[in-house]
C-alpha cells in the first residue's frame, strides 16, 4: 500500500468536499474492480462507515456490508445497522467478558497488550513454582506475600 506524506495528507483535507467525494468514488471503482466485485463494506453503523456505504451503494446497489455485533453496541446503533438493507450481522464465538477473562482486557496496543499477557504468563509460572522460590537478597526460601513483586 502506499504511504503518503504528511503534506499529501494536508493538501487533501484543503480540497472542497465534492473533490474528496470524486476521489473517493475513484478509489472505491479501483478495489472493486481489482476483486472483480467479490467485496464487501464493514459497516459499524458510525458516521464514517454510513457514509462509506451510503458511497458504495450509489455505485453499487447490491454491495453487501458487514456488522460484527460484538454485544458491547448501543441498542440504537443495532436498530440503526437493521434499519439497512443487505447487512450481515456477525456476532464473536466468545462473549467480551469471556475474552477479557482468557486474554485480559484490551490494552492501547498490540505490543501492551502482548507485554501484560507475557508477565501473566510469567507470574503464572512463577505460581506453579512457588515452592522452590527464594529471596534473591539472602537465597533462601521466603513466605513473604511481596515474594512476586
Amino acid at each position: 500500500m502506499n504511504k503518503h506524506t504528511k503534506e499529501e495528507l494536508r493538501e487533501w483535507q484543503k480540497l472542497p468536499l465534492e473533490e474528496k467525494i470524486r476521489m473517493t468514488q475513484m478509489r472505491i471503482a479501483q478495489w472493486y474492480r481489482f476483486y472483480d466485485g467479490d467485496v464487501f463494506v464493514s459497516f459499524s453503523g458510525g458516521k464514517d462507515s454510513t457514509v462509506l456505504l451510503d458511497i458504495c451503494r450509489k455505485m453499487y446497489d447490491a454491495i453487501d456490508a458487514v456488522f460484527v455485533n460484538t454485544g458491547l453496541e448501543y441498542p440504537e446503533i443495532v436498530r440503526f445497522v437493521n434499519e439497512h438493507g443487505n447487512v450481515t450481522v456477525l456476532k464473536p464465538k466468545i462473549t467480551f467478558r469471556e475474552v477479557v477473562c482468557k486474554y485480559g482486557y484490551p490494552m492501547f496496543s498490540k505490543e501492551v497488550s502482548e507485554c501484560v499477557s507475557g508477565a501473566r504468563k510469567y507470574l503464572t509460572s512463577l505460581l506453579k513454582n512457588a515452592d522452590a522460590l527464594t529471596d534473591r537478597q539472602t537465597d533462601r526460601q521466603t513466605d513473604s506475600p511481596y515474594r512476586y513483586f
